[in-house]
């Protein structure tokens, strides 16, 4: 394997398919033109970190700066995906220590990220790079697609 990574503000277009491949592992229901958009909406000093090996994309982490009132400013960590059968190869531990370098470089105050807590092999990878858990809150989440398809008119049924 040929590894190297890449920082950009945003994935060039060559590589936007790839890209899909690998959001599809965790959210296969996402098209190409649902990608697009979401990358032109993410706030301008979010960045992308490319695993690629030779020109195939085999891996990235999506990174965004998290501002809030009782601490200082800090890198979280959006997403981090490694294709499969690159795994366990260093790719996501090469990734994460470009991203705390950028971090280190523009004087964020620390490297946060939230995992799945029966993702156990993201936690002992998160682990063996150093982070220690900060809390016990839980995520709530509420689905407001469901809100407005309540709040939409009825079709009429076609015989």
């Amino acid at each position: 394997m040929d590894l190297q990574i890449v920082r950009t503000r945003y994935p060039p277009e060559a590589y936007l398919e790839q890209l899909l491949a690998i959001v599809h592992i965790e959210a296969p229901e996402v098209a190409l033109e649902d990608l697009k958009r979401r990358l032109q909406e993410l706030p301008g000093e979010d960045r992308f970190f490319l695993a690629l090996d030779a020109d195939t994309l085999i891996g990235y982490a999506h990174f965004s700066i998290s501002r809030r009132l009782e601490a200082d400013e800090s890198v979280e960590l959006a997403d981090i995906v490694v294709l499969p059968e690159f795994r366990r190869q260093g790719v996501g531990r090469t990734l994460m220590a470009a991203a705390e370098t950028w971090a280190l470089q523009s004087e964020r105050a620390c490297l946060q990220l939230r995992a799945n807590v029966i993702n156990t092999d993201a936690l002992a990878f998160f682990a063996s790079l150093g982070f220690e858990p900060s809390g016990t809150s839980q995520e709530y989440v509420r689905d407001l697609d469901i809100n407005r398809q309540a709040d939409a008119p009825t079709q009429p049924q076609q015989d």
